[in-house]
């Protein structure tokens, strides 16, 4: 998924020479993971860092092995990708990783530099009562993981991509919404894009079941295709047999390990994304401070849109001219879904006065509406 994204990636040198430490793991030529399970496929929460407690009040930062060599997880600003080997209990974690480019405060910038380079520092590692420790050449501890537990009950999100029954996971439909609320009571609801549907789930610890999903009986015209996405994102939905938490985002597979449903936290009020109205600025603006930032106040973090335009000059230089933050992706059509003969454009909310920026770019009548955007 992440190559459908490449717009928010960019190759990072996280930390320089100083912390050429990593240089010191032994044998460290063999991929794709410890022999303990236990270290592959769990989602690490962190702790601690360069021997401090984090502030649990702090958005968390995860990371995750695979059996393949790769890994990822969320910094508390940004998510991030990169790879490493393992030889016995010596780790090598490159310094080269992709990140997407949210801007976020301060102080959670700081962290995940910090975080960063106890990353790359780490020659070793050990696991012991749900703990892994990340540990540098000179024996400290750089780093300390728990292992997370899920439970859905409780979170609400909003569906990014659906498995379509044809081996192959598309987006949302522009201009339409889906969601799910895990409620305490086994029952799982929302919006369906068009009608509200239910079903019972039973989701510990990495696995889920969903019953056979009931929905309200609605018929809606437009857009074209509305009601084929509900009847196949419902399939994906009864699919789902595994799930995985990755910061702020929930992926859905079915037991043989295809992607299902991938979701992202719904920060905003389940009523409405239209905010001002009518306006064709498809999410709540109302969710942003003065500075175009969201979130809590010790993770704050801009957000990230898209929109489509035609492929022509004056097109590019109207948006160029009232957007400082943008950048146009050619080729991609995008969660909005550009079309042929569009292209796809990216922006951020973390400028001044964002907020006429937004209304500026929506009153174009070329820009038919303004989503937000996830990287994956």
């Amino acid at each position: 998924m992440y190559g459908s994204r490449l717009a928010g990636l960019f190759l990072l040198g996280m930390i320089a020479a100083a912390v050429a430490g990593a240089s010191g793991t032994s044998g460290g030529n063999s991929t794709g993971g410890a022999t303990d399970d236990s270290f592959t496929g769990t989602a690490w929460n962190l702790v601690a860092l360069a021997g401090e407690e984090v502030d649990p009040a702090l958005p968390v930062v995860t990371l995750r092995f695979e059996t393949d060599g790769a890994m990822s997880g969320f910094d508390g600003c940004n998510r991030y990708r990169g790879s490493f080997s393992v030889d016995g209990t010596a780790i090598h974690i490159p310094m080269e990783m992709a990140t997407t480019r949210a801007a976020c405060r301060e102080l959670l910038e700081r962290r995940a530099s910090t975080y960063a380079g106890a990353l790359v520092r780490a020659v070793s590692f050990t696991i012991d009562a749900n703990r892994l420790r990340l540990r540098d050449s000179g024996g400290n501890e750089v780093a300390v993981f728990e292992a997370g537990y899920l439970t859905l009950a409780g979170t609400s999100w909003e569906v990014i991509a659906y498995n379509n029954g044809k081996q192959a996971v598309v987006s949302v439909l522009g201009g339409t919404r889906i969601t799910a609320q895990f409620g305490d009571d086994g029952r799982v609801t929302g919006s369906a894009g068009c009608n509200q549907y239910f079903a019972e789930y039973q989701g510990t610890n990495g696995s889920i079941t969903i019953g056979l999903p009931g929905a309200t009986r609605r018929f809606c015209a437009e857009p074209e295709g509305i009601m084929d996405q509900e009847a196949h994102f419902l399939e994906a939905l009864y699919s789902a047999n595994a799930l995985r938490l990755d910061g702020e985002r929930l992926a859905l597979r079915t037991s043989g390990g295809a992607l299902a449903v991938n979701l992202v936290r719904d920060t905003a009020a389940a009523s409405t994304h239209i905010t001002p109205a009518g306006s064709g600025i498809r999410f709540d603006l109302g969710r942003l401070n003065t500075d175009g930032l969201q979130g809590p106040p010790d993770g704050l973090r801009a957000l990230h849109y898209e929109y489509c335009i035609p492929d022509q000059s004056e097109a590019i230089r109207e948006v160029t001219a009232i957007d400082p933050t943008l950048q146009i992706q050619g080729g991609s059509p995008g969660r909005v879904g550009c079309g042929a003969g569009q292209l796809l454009c990216l922006g951020h909310t973390h400028q001044p006065d964002h907020r006429a920026v937004l209304e500026r770019l929506a009153a174009l009548a070329f820009v038919a509406e303004i989503r937000e955007a996830f990287f994956e």
